[in-house]
């Protein structure tokens, strides 16, 4: 019985885990991609249409010959300016681990694309702000508790006490009573 309820906390823990896994955003979309946008905020707006979690993953599909993405600082994000990049990625199918909450910019690295709107504002979300609908934490782990208080085994209400027996047959009651509930103890902790 015990192997029964490890394998369904078991199952309980993965169900979790499996709702809260990473994923993989494509920069733009799947047929737009980082390029130079038709409308000078389509990227941020791609962007503030997603919400974005610690794990997650950008991948930046572009023409590796003609563009390039830099990931700068607040400042230079608001200026366009590709001198001081925090990263520079050069592959066409660039992966952006997003390891921490917060803010997070990218520009083009051709000149004249981040003026142009090839740029990007993404906010990653707190472990405590804006699950995925459907997912949640995974718990961390829980003091063991008894079947009984986890809700597994169901204990029917107690009926109503008969009245007390006198002479011999209390004594024979109350033993048969004191090992009933012995034995039903140690059944229910024995989990």
């Amino acid at each position: 019985m015990a192997s029964r309820v490890l394998l369904l906390c078991s199952f309980v823990v993965l169900a979790f885990a499996a709702g809260s896994q990473a994923k993989d955003f494509i920069v733009g979309g799947p047929t737009d991609g980082w390029k130079v946008p038709a409308m000078s905020d389509a990227l941020n707006k791609w962007a503030s249409a997603n919400r974005f979690h610690i794990g997650d993953n950008l991948v930046f599909k572009f023409n590796a010959a003609a563009d390039s993405v830099l990931e700068v600082s607040q400042d230079d994000y608001n200026r366009c300016s590709t001198a001081s990049p925090i990263n520079t990625y050069k592959a066409s199918d660039a992966t952006v681990p997003l390891p921490r909450s917060g803010r997070r910019y990218f520009v083009s690295g051709t000149p004249g694309n981040c003026d142009k709107g090839e740029r990007l504002i993404v906010v990653v979300m707190s472990d405590k702000h804006g699950r995925r609908p459907g997912s949640a934490p995974v718990p961390a782990a829980a003091p063991a508790q008894s079947p009984r208080a986890a809700g597994l085994v169901h204990v029917p209400a107690p009926a109503p006490a008969p009245a007390p027996a006198k002479g011999a047959a209390a004594r024979t009651a109350g033993s048969g009573s004191l090992l009933l509930g012995a034995l039903l103890g140690a059944a229910l902790f024995a989990f």
